[in-house]
């Protein structure tokens, strides 16, 4: 979406929202027909402007075409009032307060992605901790000691970090946080156990008195899935028995068996329906876990996609980019993640087929 002056102006015309915005000097201000301000001599609806103080920049156009539909909305209804305006006025950014801006902000996140059970879930646990660390007005000093009061190198700095950022950018406020983000990431986590070939197969019996969890364990392993996507995927009967993920947290995507004779000897085509409900992807991906727990599953269900991706790269040789893609990954992420967690015995058994494919000079 373009952020320029024109382009926001020709969506508010688009959408008969009434409301103009303009540039005075470098800042930004709305133009309509408002009611007379109070005490004002006049009487009548006029055109007026309502200065904003955000500077015309593509975050400030960002969100004064927000402020723009509001206000449109509010003018539309009858339900304009100008009290609220001068009392609370539009100046600058950071001369609202955290609770002002944070109030907008959820506004604009459902308006955008929508209001289901998965976004508020996400709003709840992604954005409302960073939130109860903000205190006063946002500006880049306040953000900074907020941020600085989470323990440094965390998950939870990187994450406060990140919404942080993203607010700032909503607000119009020029920061940086990448300082203070820390060197949390994929790298600092804990090995993870990466089974082997045969233990996939040999662990698959524990799911024997139940042939839908058995399908689910099958396609876990054979396509590499994250636990959610199980339940909203389709696989064609037809060799070589492709998967396509209908939604899921990076949405549709199609996925190839490896190995492909586990799709072929465990029927992966005959799909069951798996009796599980819930309201958010996150629901049903722990549903899985403590279905592996039950059943004395000595790794989790991201293991198997850890084991796919690696069997990708290291097995049948997959372009990283192609791999990623069916992963629903880009390569740069495909690769810190995944990659990573190759054996030394696999590492290994990679040299032993190179120097066994082909007669090579001995140095």
């Amino acid at each position: 979406m373009k952020w320029t002056l024109e382009a926001v102006n020709d969506r508010l015309k688009a959408g008969k929202i009434g409301v103009v915005v303009c540039v005075r000097g470098d800042r930004l201000s709305l133009r309509a027909t408002f009611p007379p301000k109070p005490g004002s001599s006049k009487v009548v609806w006029h055109q007026q402007y309502l200065s904003l103080g955000i500077y015309a920049n593509p975050a400030g156009l960002q969100r004064a075409e927000a402020e723009a539909k509001e206000i449109g909305g509010l003018l539309a209804n009858g339900r304009f009032d100008w009290e609220k305006y001068q009392n609370s006025p539009l100046s600058t950014a950071t001369a609202h307060s955290s609770e002002h801006w944070i109030a907008r902000f959820e506004a604009d996140y459902y308006a955008r992605r929508g209001q289901t059970p998965t976004t508020i879930a996400t709003w709840k646990s992604d954005y409302l901790p960073a939130w109860k660390l903000l205190q006063g007005e946002i500006t880049s000093a306040n953000l900074i000691a907020a941020a600085s009061n989470v323990p440094a190198n965390t998950r939870k700095r990187k994450l406060v970090c990140e919404k942080f950022a993203a607010l700032a950018k909503f607000a119009g406020v020029t920061v940086d946080l990448s300082p203070y983000t820390g060197t949390y990431g994929a790298s600092e986590s804990s090995p993870r156990y990466i089974p082997s070939t045969s233990e996939i197969e040999e662990v698959r019996s524990l799911f024997d008195d139940r042939p839908d969890w058995q399908w689910a364990y099958g396609v876990l392993s054979t396509y590499g899935l994250r636990p959610h996507e199980i339940f909203f995927c389709e696989i064609s009967p037809e060799p070589p028995h492709i998967l396509k993920v209908l939604k899921g947290k990076t949405g549709s995507r199609e996925v190839y068996p490896y190995h492909k004779r586990w799709a072929v000897d465990w029927e992966l085509y005959k799909s069951y329906e798996l009796p599980v409900l819930g309201k958010t992807f996150k629901d049903y991906g722990n549903r899985v876990g403590k279905t592996f727990s039950r059943r004395k599953v000595s790794f989790t269900p991201y293991c198997l996609r850890h084991a796919f991706c690696i069997r990708l790269s290291t097995e049948y040789k997959i372009p990283v980019a192609v791999a990623a893609d069916w992963t629903g990954h880009d390569s740069a992420v495909f690769l810190r993640i995944y990659n990573r967690w190759i054996s030394e015995s696999e590492k290994r058994r990679v040299f032993d087929e190179s120097q066994n494919a082909s007669p090579r000079v001995q140095l």
